[in-house]
């Protein structure tokens, strides 16, 4: 028994000191090297497009590792680079003995991508046209072909109803459970609302998920003026659908169009 107790520790310690860090993974591995450089360029495009500011951050799925994933120490998006980026667990913790302050929000990625194999990137953020739809009972819907993929409407999520025993909270996801609880309320959806809060976005990719974080809060501010001069018509599911399939084959253009703007700019 003793014997056994001290090979699990063995191993344990073992796994510790051959855990590589990020840059080690990068050096190793080119697919890791392309997505943490695609992560950082993600950060400063959503802070010029307005889909963050000083607070907000964009996480993938480690393409060498499904069960971890890479996001930036906790640091203003605009100013994200190689060296800041971590790598968790599904269950939001640092790891490779990385004890860096990290976003304390971390779990709204880990727990939509523990749940949702299909997304490999999550976005966080507090624009303002987005708010008043997770305030007022009004639900983000479509109503242009490049926010299609919002299908019928962007959940909300109401952390009250999860947090225990005092709904009283700070607003924040800030826990493994409260992370499992909004990745529920998004379901199959790739855009949820948090109400009196912000907003999470996820996709396949980081192209992708910028691209939907974008056009959604574009979609917010149409609909928001298109209400005030009568009725509105929003895609139907199958147009929606559609719509999607078609735009989203598309995604590399204002991908290139964003990039090479931030580019400019450092």
């Amino acid at each position: 028994m003793k014997n056994k107790i001290f090979s699990l520790a063995l191993l344990a310690l073992t796994s510790q000191v051959n855990a590589a860090s990020v840059q080690e993974q990068m050096e190793q591995n080119p697919a890791v090297k392309t997505a943490v450089e695609e992560l950082v360029i993600a950060n400063h495009i959503l802070y010029d497009q307005n889909a963050v500011d000083g607070y907000g951050h964009i996480s993938v799925r480690n393409p060498a590792n499904p069960n971890t994933f890479f996001l930036a120490r906790s640091v203003a998006p605009s100013v994200v680079k190689v060296e800041d980026i971590m790598e968790f667990d599904m269950n939001g913790k640092a790891l490779n003995g990385d004890t860096r302050v990290a976003y304390g929000e971390r779990f709204i990625h880990s727990g939509v991508l523990k749940t949702r194999p299909d997304i490999n990137s999550v976005i966080h953020g507090h624009a303002s046209p987005i708010l008043p739809y997770g305030l007022t009972g009004t639900t983000l819907k479509p109503v242009y072909h490049m926010s299609a993929f919002l299908g019928e409407g962007a959940p909300v999520f109401e952390i009250r109803n999860f947090a225990q025993p005092n709904p009283d909270t700070d607003m924040f996801v800030s826990s493994p459970e409260l992370g499992d609880a909004l990745s529920k309320t998004m379901g199959l959806q790739y855009f949820v609302l948090m109400r009196g809060h912000g907003y999470a976005a996820g996709a396949s990719s980081i192209k992708m998920a910028v691209f939907r974080s974008v056009y959604a809060i574009q979609n917010a501010s149409i609909q928001a003026e298109a209400m005030k001069m009568g009725q509105v018509q929003y895609l139907t599911p199958g147009e929606a659908a559609t719509a999607q399939a078609t735009i989203e084959k598309t995604i590399g253009r204002p991908w290139q169009l964003w990039s090479e703007r931030v580019k400019k700019t450092q």
